[in-house]
C-alpha cells in the first residue's frame, strides 16, 4: 500500500537521476541530434578505444545502410565478468563471449540483453534501427587470414558497441581492446 503511494515519485526521482548522472540515455539524444561525428568513405577506417565496463559506447562513426564493413578486434587487456575470466574450453575471455554454463544460477541466463547471444560477446546495434541492427559477433563472417570480421550495414546510423551483460552489472566488467572499422565499399 504504502509502495504504491511512492512509487511515482520514486519513478520520477530515479528517471531524474539518470538524466542528470550522463546527461542522456543510451541511444536517446535529448540534446542536439543523432548525427554521429564521422561516416566512413568506401576504403577508410577508424579506430576507437572500447572498454568492456561501458554499457553503451557511441562511437561517433556513422555507418550506411547496404555497405559492407570489416571490424577487427586487438585484446589490450584481459577481459573478464566479474570472476569469470574464462570461457568454457578454459580460454581467456574474448569478443565471443562464454557460455551460460558458467554462471552460478543457470536463470541468470534471461537476464542479460539478448538471450540468443553468448554472456560478454561483443554486441553492436545503429541508433536509427536498434533491434533490426542488433548483432553479435557470432552473427558474421569471420575472415581467418585477416583476422576479422565482415558485415553489411542494415541500416544508416551510429554504431554503438557493448558486450552482451545485464544491466547495472557493468561495474564488474574488466578489460579493453581496440576495435579498428573499415568500410569496404
Amino acid at each position: 500500500m504504502i509502495f504504491n503511494r511512492y512509487l511515482p515519485r520514486m519513478t520520477c526521482m530515479m528517471t531524474l537521476a539518470t538524466l542528470l548522472a550522463g546527461c542522456k540515455l543510451p541511444g536517446v539524444h535529448l540534446l542536439g541530434d543523432d548525427e554521429p561525428a564521422m561516416t566512413l568513405a568506401g576504403g577508410e577506417s577508424q579506430n576507437v578505444f572500447f572498454f568492456t565496463s561501458d554499457s553503451s559506447f557511441e562511437t561517433d562513426i556513422g555507418l550506411v545502410g547496404g555497405s559492407e564493413y570489416r571490424l577487427s578486434i586487438t585484446i589490450f587487456s584481459n577481459w573478464a565478468d566479474s570472476y569469470i575470466a574464462e570461457n568454457e574450453n578454459q580460454e581467456a575471455l574474448n569478443e565471443r563471449g562464454f557460455s551460460n554454463k558458467l554462471m552460478p544460477v543457470a536463470l541468470l541466463g534471461a537476464t542479460r540483453r539478448s538471450r540468443s547471444h553468448q554472456w560478454f560477446e561483443l554486441m553492436f546495434s545503429q541508433s536509427r534501427c536498434p533491434r533490426e541492427s542488433l548483432r553479435g559477433v557470432s552473427d558474421l563472417s569471420y575472415d581467418e587470414d585477416s583476422r576479422s570480421y565482415r558485415f553489411t550495414a542494415n541500416c544508416s546510423g551510429e554504431l554503438t558497441l557493448y558486450v552482451n551483460d545485464t544491466f547495472g552489472f557493468y561495474g564488474n566488467n574488466m578489460g579493453a581492446a581496440n576495435i579498428a572499422l573499415t568500410r569496404l565499399n
